[in-house]
């Protein structure tokens, strides 16, 4: 993988914020630099409470940050107003939860295809797209299935197809493998590598779980609230009672 600086996705420089005021302050970001490439899937990892899934949400622009600068393709997450950034955010962000986020009510293929209806495209052609990748990810097969009907692996993978049908540049997901057992959790993540690593595009994932750091293409340590390294996967042990 070629790390150079115009092949950088999203670029944090001195990033800061706090929620709550006076003795309850809690400065959930403390200055971050951090540089994600295209090309790459990068794993967040730390103590619980040190940051991660906030420097996620400020990075995809779910969360405004305070202070330092976040360029996502080279755009400036802050200066988006709140409708720009939504439609940015739309267009440019696919997103994996810790719980899937599934809507019950939906089949497979009807919660895999919600970004591109929300996008505008029409229900037949959402509907396609969004079997193909279901399709891709082993589901061809159970399109019009329940979440209630599916393992946990299944809704994972319903999951990722859900980030990644309206082919974003940034993927992030937060704690993608903490609710499945360890095989399916590799399983996933291998398909997930597979599938959304792609030259023009990168991948965060923040995780707790050691058993899939393998995967990873670089690994970034954080403590309260900052960077503290970025290491090639691999090429140290990490400490797993402090992630």
């Amino acid at each position: 993988m070629n790390l150079q600086q115009d092949n950088v996705a999203v670029q944090c420089r001195g990033v800061k914020k706090s929620f709550g005021q006076g003795n309850a302050l809690n400065h959930a970001l403390a200055g971050v630099t951090l540089d994600v490439f295209t090309g790459e899937m990068l794993m967040l990892v730390g103590p619980s409470g040190c940051g991660k899934t906030t420097l996620l949400s400020v990075i995809a622009g779910i969360l405004n940050h305070d202070d330092g600068e976040i360029h996502l393709f080279g755009q400036d997450i802050l200066a988006l107003r709140n409708n720009a950034k939504a439609r940015f955010r739309g267009r440019n962000v696919g997103f994996a939860f810790q719980q899937f986020n599934l809507l019950p009510q939906l089949t497979a293929v009807e919660n895999a295809a919600i970004p591109l209806l929300v996008l505008g495209w029409s229900r037949r052609k959402a509907f396609d797209r969004a079997g193909d990748f279901l399709d891709k990810m082993g589901l061809g097969k159970r399109l019009t299935s329940y979440p209630r009907e599916l393992s946990g692996g299944q809704q994972q993978r319903i999951a990722f197809a859900r980030a990644l049908v309206h082919e974003p540049k940034l993927v992030v997901c937060d704690e993608p493998t903490s609710a499945l057992d360890g095989k399916t959790g590799e399983q996933v993540i291998s398909l997930l590598k597979t599938i959304a690593v792609r030259p023009d595009r990168a991948v965060i994932v923040v995780t707790h779980d050691s058993r899939i750091f393998h995967f990873a293409d670089r690994i970034a340590h954080m403590e309260d609230g900052k960077i503290i390294d970025t290491v090639v996967a691999g090429t140290v042990l990490i400490d797993q009672g402090n992630v």
